[in-house]
């Protein structure tokens, strides 16, 4: 039987990186993505290597998606493992400019949908003898360095910090919670953003290089880790600077 991975955040970017990657390693796939016609076509993508996949417009924020996501896997067979990739800054301005409905939309995406997501299939992956969750966080989460989204970065460091506290439920669930949190990545954005910068400040992540990290935790990660990838140096800290 073909194991079944969920992936939100499917349809572009490194999700779609990520959503090749499991159908390379012969796992069919729920793509699921705001953008249906991004969702649409990596599915196509999965299906060409002849294995289970299905596009589902979805939003990770509404709980009746999250149920609709969870629902499209259990038909596959599934779900097997679960890859928490959707995320992302407040659009515009961003902590305290932004208003309370826009960066509490931000630290529900990139926290409260993974952990509610994660929730609603750790019951279906017990009752398949056990799953995978990996948690994507970001570098924006890590240390105490000031960042231009402080909403994203509390949200990623909550993230971080559920995952490892969620280690236990390899016991009660038999499902292993992990995470990777990556510094820029090399995706077409960052390398736009990042031909701005000087050249000795340019170390970008390859995204071939987070897809294999994702894919080594879920064959035999340990429950609770967390994977930092950096592309330079980490930051020091206020608490490393002293």
């Amino acid at each position: 039987m073909t194991r079944i991975a969920i992936v939100t955040g499917g349809g572009d970017g490194l999700g779609r990186e990520i959503v090749i990657g499991l159908a390379g390693a012969g796992y069919g796939v729920v793509v699921a993505d705001v953008d249906a016609a991004a969702a649409r076509d990596c599915a196509d993508r999965v299906a060409a290597v002849g294995v289970p996949a299905r596009a589902l417009r979805a939003d990770v924020r509404e709980p009746a998606d999250l149920h609709r996501i969870v629902a499209a896997a259990r038909e596959l067979g599934g779900p097997h493992v679960l890859v928490n990739n959707a995320g992302g800054w407040t659009p515009y301005q961003q902590y305290p400019q932004a208003d309370a409905d826009a960066w509490t939309a931000t630290i529900t995406l990139n926290l409260i949908a993974p952990m509610m997501l994660g929730q609603l299939v750790l019951e279906p992956m017990r009752e398949l003898g056990g799953g995978a969750i990996v948690n994507i966080a970001s570098s924006g989460g890590l240390g105490a360095a000031p960042y231009g989204s402080p909403e994203y970065g509390a949200a990623k460091a909550g993230l971080i910090r559920f995952t490892s506290s969620a280690a236990g439920l390899a016991q009660t669930h038999r499902t292993r919670v992990m995470c990777v949190a990556p510094d820029w990545i090399g995706l077409p954005r960052a390398q736009e953003q990042w031909r701005r910068l000087a050249v000795k400040e340019r170390a970008l992540i390859p995204p071939a290089d987070v897809v294999a990290t994702v894919l080594n935790l879920i064959a035999d990660g340990t429950a609770g880790a967390v994977v930092e990838m950096w592309g330079g140096p980490p930051p020091k800290s206020s608490v490393d600077a002293e």
